[in-house]
Formats: C-alpha cells, sequence, structure tokens
C-alpha cells in the first residue's frame, strides 16, 4: 500500500475508533449534593456489623459485609483503608446489593505481614475472596488503584467476575496517562504534606471547602473498625505496583480480549487520573461504557455519593 492509501486507511481507522467510543459514552452533569450528610449510627451499612476475616487461599482479609441483593464488591485505591469509601455512597448501594468492601494486604488486618504489592498481587487476593464468601458473578468496583487491581482480575480470572466498574481508574502501559508526579508525591502522605494539600488533589477547587469541612465526617466508620496507619512498606509497594502498571502494555493488549460488561467512570476534572485513561479502556474493553460525569474530581463518591452509587446500580441491574 503506497503513502497516500496508508494514511487514509489509518485516518479512517481513527475516526473508526472514536465513532465507537462516542456511541458508547455519555455525559452526566449531577445536581449538588450537601456533605457532611454521613448515614447515622442506626444505619443499616453499620447495624450489629463487625470486620469479618475471611480465610482465603491466599490469606487473611478483612471485610465488611451489609445491604441485601446482588453481590456488589468494591475494591479501594491507593494507600486507602475500608474507611476511605464515603458511608453515604456505601449505604444508597445497600439498598439494592450486597456490599462487601475489604482491606487490601499489608492494610490492617489483611495480611499484615504482606511484602509483596503488585497489581497481580492484589488481583489474586480479590480472586481469592471471591471464592472464599461464595460470590455468584458479583459487580466488581475497582477505585483508582483498585480499578487496576479489577482490571489485573478479569485477565487473570474473568469467570469470577459478573460485572466490572472502572471509577477514576489508569489505563495499563502506553495507552493511559500516568499520574503526574506531583500529584503522586502528595498522595504519597510524605511528611510536608498535609490534609488540604490531599483535599486539594482528591477534589475540584469548587468542592475543596466542603471537602476540608467534612470528609472526615462522611467516612465510612464501622463500629470496632479502627482506621489502621499505612506502612512505608505498603506505600513504597503500592507506589511501585502503580509505576509498573504504567509500563505494563502487556494487560493492554490482554484487556482487548476481556468480554465483560463495563462501566467506566471519569470525572471531567480529576487531576489525579486524566479522564484520557478513560477514553483509552473503553477504546480497550470491547464491552465497555463511558459515563463522564462533569466537575466531579478523583473522589468522586464524596461529591455525589447518592448518583455515583445509583448510576452504578442502574449498570449493575441492566
Amino acid at each position: 500500500m503506497n503513502k497516500p492509501l496508508r494514511s487514509t486507511a489509518l485516518a479512517i481507522a481513527l475516526a473508526c475508533a472514536a465513532l465507537s467510543i462516542a456511541a458508547h459514552a455519555r455525559t452526566a452533569s449531577y445536581p449538588h449534593e450537601a456533605a457532611c450528610l454521613a448515614p447515622p449510627a442506626t444505619s443499616s451499612i453499620y447495624a450489629d456489623h463487625r470486620e469479618q476475616i475471611a480465610d482465603t487461599s491466599r490469606g487473611p482479609l478483612a471485610y465488611y459485609r451489609f445491604g441485601h441483593g446482588s453481590p456488589l464488591l468494591l475494591v479501594t485505591g491507593y494507600r486507602a483503608t475500608m474507611s476511605e469509601w464515603d458511608a453515604g455512597f456505601l449505604a444508597e448501594l445497600a439498598k439494592h446489593h450486597d456490599v462487601i468492601v475489604f482491606d487490601n494486604r499489608g492494610i490492617g488486618r489483611s495480611m499484615p505481614n504482606a511484602s509483596s504489592f503488585t497489581i497481580d498481587d492484589m488481583a489474586r487476593d480479590t480472586a481469592a475472596l471471591i471464592d472464599t464468601l461464595e460470590l455468584k458473578h458479583p459487580t466488581v468496583v475497582g477505585w483508582s488503584m483498585g480499578g487496576s487491581i479489577v482490571q489485573q482480575l478479569a485477565i487473570d480470572t474473568p469467570q469470577a467476575i459478573g460485572k466490572m466498574v472502572l471509577m477514576s481508574a489508569l489505563a495499563p502501559g502506553r495507552t493511559g496517562v500516568p499520574v503526574p508526579g506531583d500529584i503522586m508525591a502528595k498522595l504519597t502522605g510524605k511528611p510536608g504534606v498535609t490534609f488540604n494539600d490531599i483535599m486539594a488533589v482528591l477534589f475540584p477547587a469548587s468542592s475543596v471547602k466542603d471537602a476540608e469541612r467534612c470528609f472526615a465526617k462522611d467516612m465510612f466508620k464501622p463500629s470496632g473498625y479502627q482506621s489502621p496507619a499505612i506502612s512505608s512498606v505498603v506505600t513504597d509497594g503500592q507506589s511501585a505496583s502503580l509505576k509498573a502498571w504504567e509500563t505494563d502494555d502487556r494487560a493492554a493488549d490482554a484487556l482487548r480480549l476481556v468480554r465483560i460488561d463495563t462501566l467506566v467512570l471519569s470525572g471531567t476534572d480529576d487531576a489525579v487520573v486524566a479522564k484520557e485513561n478513560a477514553t483509552a479502556l473503553t477504546r480497550l474493553l470491547p464491552h465497555a461504557q463511558l459515563l463522564l460525569v462533569k466537575h466531579a474530581g478523583h473522589a468522586m463518591m464524596y461529591q455525589y455519593p447518592v448518583a455515583v452509587a445509583r448510576a452504578i446500580d442502574s449498570f449493575a441491574r441492566r
């Protein structure tokens, strides 16, 4: 094929790819939801629930389980504990789902002596938890680094997943846009980084004041759970795992073969994970649909707990 024809063919291929993504993408503009409205201690997500330990084939994993309906497993992000989920978001999901949240390895009572923290390690842990709890085709939601874990789970053990939701998630390898270095430095929580610094990273400027005032109040705080400190071993291990994900072109190729219905959720004002990652994931995954949330930052479930939960619920039950 001569050069002009090759150029024309490439242009046509790119145009077709763009049209395919557009056909599976939509944009939502959610009304403001008041902050500092965490569910009361009598909420169903708290009532008589205690931290449980699943003795999986990989090791112990600490989790909470509440709600009724189809199973929905949430995989949390970088240096995050179970408490980092917005309680109102969880309460909304629990109206129609059997919700399970857990700590990744090395955090709290989940494999406290873990020394390896690759994305593959954590994906295998997640598969083992699904198996141990005998979850039948759960919808698996991965937020931030949890999105990378869920992608690897879909590659390695697709039969374990019913549907998946990738929220504020990085695309692997050259298809993705890495987290900016200055942003990553703040997320590591190193000396000198303040709470306000973190809020300014996780939320757009218009929502930072609410976040500074209400983030801690709106966190999931089950009885008896002591939100653990994140050790330097975990921080360094998870940092290395994300760095490896940024160069994992094999994962990108493998995602093209994944035939799992997927909802890709991305905030237009996410300073951590650029929305180009969401476009890349929608292009890679054959059965993906993209939902862009206007004015949402990286921690969109705190800005729009009810709306985001309902979007996930609608997708899971469709």
